[in-house]
């Protein structure tokens, strides 16, 4: 009888109670298994590249982390660095919950219950800075150009320094009376409302960004990247997305909100306001407000949820190999 057998026999004869231990530290086990792997397979990159601090095609394997991944040196300026070096990961501890804690990123889960209800027994800043640390990778648009039917509009959300002491200690970081939560003190898009544009096609691609103002030379020149010519542009009424349209040879159309379409082609930019409910929902409602300064961050985490893109080891794979 083999070992592998012999453990099953053993295990079948177990309580209940006691195999749901042993399921636990196997699935522990596994995602430990794969953190590895993908540090490895990312030392195994490194090898063959150049350094990352000056660009030398010289490196020599330098001892090995704590954690059992090669490190390497560069034989020029003499730098040393490891499988995490210039990546979000860098420098982060308890690697055997890395896999765990992103795979709980499908949805939005309060720090407080990570703790209680998940295992993940760390400090809420800790917690914190790790939320913040992976969802950098989310930021970057995609490669690929927006083509076909895109839709296209701002959202607005009201600037926040949340967690800022600025008040208290006399040094304001806006203009304002500090508030608790709720909306701006003013009316009309100034300076306590933050825009952020948003395009999507048909293919499910997104694209998003923060902008400075609304200004049409600010939403032009952030736009125009993103567009694959001939394509059929459908916006509200600001008249910079006709100015894109006529810059990128595409076609535009206006369209008018909550009317099913109000135009020939019945077109609609449905799509994109659904979009930002969802935004809204996750950044005032389930994370009860946001710093502005990590506004992006979130709506790269709503981006990854809507396109239904896996989390957990799929996603720290891709972390790995974007840097």
């Amino acid at each position: 009888m083999s070992k592998i057998s012999a453990i099953k026999g053993v295990i079948a004869r177990l309580p209940v109670s006691d195999i749901l231990d042993i399921s636990s530290f196997i699935a522990n086990h596994v995602q430990n298994q794969a953190v590895q792997v993908a540090l490895t397979k990312r030392s195994q990159t490194m090898r063959c590249s150049a350094c990352i601090q000056c660009g030398f095609a010289c490196l020599v394997q330098w001892g090995r982390a704590n954690s059992g991944t090669q490190r390497f040196k560069c034989r020029n300026c003499k730098a040393t660095f490891g499988a995490t070096t210039g990546t979000p990961l860098y420098r982060l501890r308890n690697r055997h919950l890395w896999a765990k804690y992103l795979g709980l990123m499908t949805t939005h889960i309060p720090l407080v219950k990570l703790r209680e209800q998940h295992g993940i027994d760390l400090s809420l800043p800790t917690l914190h800075r790790w939320r913040h640390r992976f969802l950098t990778a989310l930021i970057a648009n995609p490669a690929q150009k927006l083509a076909g039917l895109i839709e296209a509009d701002e959202k607005f959300f009201r600037t926040s320094f949340k967690g800022s002491r600025g008040w208290k200690r006399g040094a304001r970081p806006q203009d304002r009376k500090m508030r608790r939560r709720g909306g701006a003190d003013q009316r009309g898009f100034g300076d306590q409302q933050v825009p952020v544009l948003t395009a999507l096609d048909r293919s499910g691609t997104i694209f998003q960004t923060q902008l400075p103002d609304t200004r049409w030379d600010s939403i032009g020149g952030a736009m125009k990247p993103w567009v694959e010519a001939e394509s059929m542009i459908c916006s509200d009424g600001n008249g910079a997305y006709a100015r894109v349209a006529g810059q990128t040879g595409c076609e535009h159309m206006v369209v008018k909100k909550g009317s099913g379409g109000g135009n020939t082609r019945n077109l609609s930019i449905g799509r994109i306001d659904a979009y930002h409910r969802d935004v809204e929902n996750l950044v005032n409602r389930r994370c009860m407000g946001v710093g502005t300064r990590y506004l992006m961050n979130y709506f790269g985490w709503a981006r990854r949820i809507t396109q239904h893109k896996p989390f957990g080891n799929d996603l720290l794979g891709e972390i790995l190999a974007a840097y």
